[in-house]
C-alpha cells in the first residue's frame, strides 16, 4: 500500500541541485509520495528555467500530474505567480511550496485552504519526516 502526503503544487524558482529541499520535494513526487500537480503554464515556465536540464525537465513532464485551470486569478502582484495559486485552487492543493515568499509574490500564508510553505518548512512536516527514509 503506497502512502500518498499530500497534494503539492511546486514551484521552481531555480534548479533544485541535489543538496537543496525542492530536490528531495520532487524525489517525494517521483516516489508516489507526494502528488504533484502543474498546469501547461507551469510546464512553461519549468521549460524556461529548466532549459539546460533536459533529463529532469523531461521527467517533470512525465511524472507531474496536469491539471487545466478554468479560473484565472490576479491576487499576486508578480503576474506568472498567478500560475501556481490557479493550479493550487484547481486541484485543492494541500501546500504551494515555494522559495519565494516575499512582498508581491507568494506573500499570504494561504490561498483558499492552500497552505503556503518553504521547501524547508515542508521537509520538516512532521507528516513529511519519515517519508525521506523512503526515498
Amino acid at each position: 500500500m503506497k502512502l500518498v502526503l499530500d497534494t503539492c503544487v511546486l514551484k521552481l524558482a531555480t534548479f533544485p541541485r541535489p543538496d537543496n529541499p525542492a530536490a528531495l520535494i520532487v524525489k517525494l513526487g517521483w516516489a508516489g509520495l507526494a502528488e504533484c500537480w502543474a498546469s501547461p503554464a507551469m510546464l512553461d515556465e519549468y521549460s524556461a528555467i529548466l532549459a539546460s536540464d533536459p533529463e529532469l525537465l523531461a521527467l517533470i513532464h512525465e511524472r507531474f500530474e496536469v491539471c487545466y485551470p478554468l479560473t484565472e486569478l490576479d491576487c499576486i502582484r508578480h503576474e506568472p505567480d498567478n500560475r501556481f495559486v490557479e493550479c493550487a485552487l484547481a486541484v485543492s492543493a494541500d501546500f504551494l511550496i515555494t522559495v519565494n515568499t516575499a512582498r508581491g509574490h507568494f506573500d499570504q500564508k494561504h490561498y483558499g485552504t492552500t497552505r503556503v510553505v518553504t521547501p524547508g518548512e515542508f521537509l520538516n512536516l512532521s507528516a513529511v519526516q519519515p517519508l525521506l527514509g523512503k526515498i
